[in-house]
């Protein structure tokens, strides 16, 4: 049995301590998987994940990286993959999708406001005048 020293479970606190916040970020604007379709965003988020954990394998295998660090658990899901790139795969994709919910509202509102006419308007003096 292998004796790990706390600072081994730092990042992977830190990850989900990330995840976390995205989560409540996303439960108070409604944005992924509390959003009016929630097994979609979920559908999406695992395609996400599962896409870059397979570009991981991939890079393994071809020799690019290996793990390593000491605020690693040491737990590993494959050969030189960590269980910290799992949830820091999935922080990303998180990340991603609530990112875009957030932007995409903000230019929905952005474009409504500027078809909608002003309901305080002040007159122009020069539009008036011709």
């Amino acid at each position: 049995m292998i004796a790990l020293h706390w600072t081994s479970f730092v990042y992977l606190a830190l990850l989900l301590g990330a995840l976390a916040s995205m989560a409540l970020v996303d439960r108070r604007a409604r944005l992924v998987l509390w959003s009016a379709r929630p097994g979609r965003g979920a559908a999406v988020l695992a395609v996400g994940a599962l896409v870059f954990l397979g570009w991981d394998l991939v890079a393994i295998a071809a020799g690019f990286y290996s793990r390593g660090g000491a605020a690693m658990t040491g737990v590993e899901l494959a050969p030189h993959l960590p269980l910290e790139e799992l949830f820091f795969i999935l922080f990303l994709c998180y990340f991603t999708l609530v990112l875009h919910g957030l932007l995409r509202r903000a230019v929905a509102r952005r474009s409504s406001a500027r078809r909608r006419p002003a309901l305080h308007a002040v007159p122009d003096p020069a539009q008036e005048a011709r």
